[in-house]
């Protein structure tokens, strides 16, 4: 059975999107950061999978706060984000999953930088009760995205840039939203913006961090499908190299091998 509460918006410049299954005390905390906001101008929408732990009775319990909401079976996560991108009115959307809370009063402060396609802001980790920086996004290189993906939880997307690639592939379990950026920054030549603010704190407990095996399977179709090999070949290459002189065995080796062929010259 679904349950709707929907207020019908105009344009607005946010819409944040939860999704929950069967994760009520980690959606308590996304509901408190989200209330406890000063800025107001967004609409937010709730995408539960058909929770039974209470998740709904929870989401019925706010459900002023919603312009739509539903709990119904789906077929996983990136269905269900889908599901809440083709409800959302908002420029913008900001994904902000169970579990995930906002740091602070973080959208006072970004909102006001809310320009171009994409924005991206920085995340902490929750895990283990401390607080620590995952991401850094004063630079960006393409090493960086062909090696992991921008954090989701603190990336503001147009909304209507979902529509030139029918969304996410719902194929996927982890990696969709990766291969969404991929697509958009080697075809788009989007506008791409970072932000030093820390946006989210997230939790580490997601499908990625649990499940390695099929994180690397999902990795490596990735490349499979948005590379041609003789690309992913020369560049794992120059990463296993940039890595090696990273290390402080290449480093050394680096120095003896400069004192040896340079400076001899």
């Amino acid at each position: 059975m679904v349950y709707l509460f929907s207020h019908v918006n105009s344009m607005m410049k946010l819409s944040i999107i939860t999704i929950n299954y069967n994760n009520k005390q980690g959606l308590q905390k996304t509901i408190d950061s989200v209330i406890s906001q000063t800025f107001k101008d967004f609409e937010w929408i709730v995408i539960d999978g058909g929770s039974t732990d209470g998740s709904r009775e929870l989401i019925e319990k706010y459900h002023e706060y919603f312009s739509f909401w539903c709990s119904e079976p789906d077929k996983g996560i990136y269905n269900a984000m889908n599901k809440g991108i083709r409800k959302a009115n908002g420029e913008y959307c900001l994904f902000l999953n169970s579990g995930d809370f906002l740091n602070g009063n973080s959208l006072n402060s970004v909102v006001s930088q809310l320009e171009g396609d994409v924005l991206v802001g920085r995340v902490k980790s929750a895990e283990g009760g401390g607080l620590s920086y995952l991401y850094e996004s004063k630079t960006f290189s393409f090493s960086q995205l062909y090696s992991y993906s921008f954090p989701h939880q603190a990336s503001f997307i147009k909304r209507n840039l979902f529509f030139n690639y029918d969304f996410y592939d719902e194929t996927y379990k982890i990696c969709s939203d990766w291969k969404f950026f991929l697509q958009l920054l080697l075809k788009e030549r989007i506008q791409l913006s970072f932000i030093p603010d820390v946006v989210t704190v997230i939790d580490q407990n997601g499908i990625s961090k649990t499940n390695k095996k099929l994180f690397e399977t999902e990795k490596s179709r990735l490349k499979d499908e948005i590379f041609p090999p003789y690309l992913v070949k020369d560049f794992e290459y120059s990463s296993s190299l940039r890595d090696l002189f990273e290390h402080p065995i290449g480093k050394r080796l680096y120095s003896i091998l400069y004192r040896l062929f340079i400076t001899k010259r």
